[in-house]
């Protein structure tokens, strides 16, 4: 019998005296993250009791705000008027949150609205840990102590410095003190870590138990982990800045997703790839999956089975394509689309917009082939160069609806325009970063780096990802950028128009490029799009306010 190993400090999971928790709450249009928006976020940064720091913001819903939301609230369309939209302020918000576990008192509702809104902006949610206090209220404080669990209630029960009152920042610096609360009772029942209250209110399940020195070897690096079966196939496939914390957390109470029970007890063995940054394993994460196609995970599993709005050339009109083509032949592509079903009704706003309302895509009668052909050139303008005609078009329909009461009407509308600018915004960058031979930039990193700060190097070819480099501050990045502009040239080999069979790794190479005090280094090529390629919702806003000014009587 072989002997039993001492457990270390790591083994005992995040000492919550050590853990980092960003507790946060929204205020919002309504209760469902499809339908509605976000119209304010408050956050506080914790840790060992401490409050570290504070975020807090208005967001612009880009809808009105229902009355009796306004008088819960007090949040009004006065109050949100100026403030940036979510696609502004979700990155600044995840970039306050860092590596931090999410903290929200019924937190299904705070996550659903966050990850609807990075999907709906082709934002990449990081998939912290989520502890949710209204779960953990329940295990802790009894009926029999409080008459319900609302944060009301806790608030005035642990005599919270702070009284919710239906705003942000208030919500979440109550939900601090009632999450102190809960890690006071739970403390003396053995809720030492991190991974401790995050189970609190679970049990984990007996595969769980026996399978959990699976994770005694994995490291605590950026990195990409696969878990393996008997046969060395691959049955899961996912990323962590820390793996050895990411993994241990599949076999506590914590994890309750079917999937990831379903496959637990075929996993033999836990296989590590390290990486220098975390942009490095997204990628290596994405091209994995592509390539070995594990059964448990679900999505980006074939990328290559985009679908996109094509106008044709010649005499092709507007149809689905499952491939992108090159365009230099006078066809356009918009897209990846998020279903199929979006074909048509974009189909549909783009030849209502040039050819007018119920107008098919094909030669007008009397009008001949020139007239054909100029409308071909205004639709593939919409698609690649400038979104004004199409969006003059949708204002003016909207205006007409709200001016008859028909907001349900006009919803649908602006839904279906933010449907075809993210499209078009989508495809405008592929575009672009895809027709660069290689560019190298550089953003400030805290992360790896010796001495604690420096840079991280991004090398990027045709789209695909070529290379990446951790340089100290007192260290010559260009030397290094130098270093990388040798390596990953096969890359260039695989480029495809529009990146092709690999968008989502482009978008992930775009977002780090997005990101706060990025400065390129080396370029070869140039990186470009249209002056007027403004393909985002405060384009249709600007546009609407428009029809406002047209619409007003003219004063004697």
């Amino acid at each position: 019998m072989s002997a039993r190993r001492q457990l270390s400090f790591d083994d005992l999971g995040t000492p919550l005296v050590d853990a980092t928790l960003v507790v946060v709450d929204l205020e919002t249009t309504g209760t469902d993250p499809r339908a509605d928006a976000i119209t304010e976020i408050g956050a506080v940064k914790v840790r060992g009791g401490e409050v570290l720091g504070e975020f807090r913001t208005f967001v612009d819903p880009e809808r009105p705000i229902p009355a009796y939301i306004a008088s819960l609230t007090g949040i009004s369309d006065a109050s949100v008027a100026g403030a940036p939209s979510i696609r502004t302020v979700l990155p600044m918000f995840l970039d306050f949150v860092g590596d931090a576990a999410l903290v929200a008192h019924n937190a299904r509702f705070d996550i659903s609205f966050l990850t609807a809104q990075a999907a709906r902006c082709d934002i990449g949610w990081p998939r912290p840990l989520v502890l949710d206090t209204l779960a953990l209220a329940r295990t802790v404080f009894r009926r029999d102590e409080v008459r319900d669990h609302k944060l009301s209630t806790l608030a005035a029960h642990v005599g919270a410095s702070i009284t919710p009152d239906h705003r942000a920042l208030s919500d979440a610096r109550a939900t601090v003190d009632v999450l102190h609360a809960i890690i006071d009772r739970l403390g003396p029942r053995g809720a030492a870590t991190l991974e401790d209250l995050s189970s609190a209110h679970r049990r984990a399940t007996p595969v769980q138990l026996r399978k959990k020195h699976l994770a005694e070897t994995v490291p605590s690096v950026p990195g990409v982990y696969q878990f393996l079966d008997a046969h060395g196939g691959v049955l899961y496939v996912g990323t962590s800045r820390n793996l050895r914390s990411r993994v241990r957390t599949y076999f506590t109470a914590a994890e309750t997703r079917r999937k990831v029970l379903d496959m637990l007890p075929r996993a033999e063995s836990v296989d590590v790839l390290e990486c220098t940054t975390p942009t490095e394993a997204a990628v290596r994460e994405l091209r994995i999956i592509a390539a070995k196609k594990p059964p448990t995970n679900r999505h980006g599993l074939s990328p290559e089975k985009a679908v996109w709005l094509r106008l044709g050339s010649g005499s092709e009109g507007l149809r689905a394509a499952r491939i992108a083509r090159p365009e230099a032949d006078g066809s356009a592509q918009i897209g990846p689309l998020s279903s199929r079903h979006d074909v048509e009704p974009l189909r549909g706003l783009l030849t209502d917009a040039i050819l007018g309302r119920g107008a098919a895509f094909e030669q007008a009668s009397g009008r001949g082939a020139r007239a054909e052909a100029g409308h071909r050139d205004r639709i593939r303008r919409a698609m690649l160069a400038d979104p004004r005609e199409v969006l003059d078009h949708v204002a003016a329909r909207m205006r007409g609806h709200v001016s008859a009461g028909r907001y349900e009407d006009a919803e649908k509308l602006r839904r279906l325009a933010g449907m075809y600018l993210a499209a078009a915004r989508r495809a405008s960058r592929l575009r672009a970063i895809c027709e660069v031979p290689l560019l190298i930039a550089a953003r400030p990193s805290k992360e790896g780096v010796i001495g604690g700060r420096g840079w991280e190097l991004l090398a990027v070819r045709h789209g695909r990802f070529a290379g990446t480099a951790l340089v100290p501050a007192h260290a010559d990045p260009l030397a290094v950028a130098r270093s990388l502009a040798v390596t990953g040239t096969g890359e260039a080999e695989l480029a495809a128009p529009l990146c092709q069979g690999y968008h989502q790794e482009a978008e992930i190479l775009l977002s780090w490029l997005d990101g706060e005090g990025v400065r390129t280094v080396l370029m070869e090529g140039e990186w470009h799009v249209p002056a007027r390629a403004r393909f985002d919702a405060e384009l249709l806003a600007e546009r609407f306010a428009r029809t406002t000014a047209l619409a007003a009587p003219i004063a004697d």
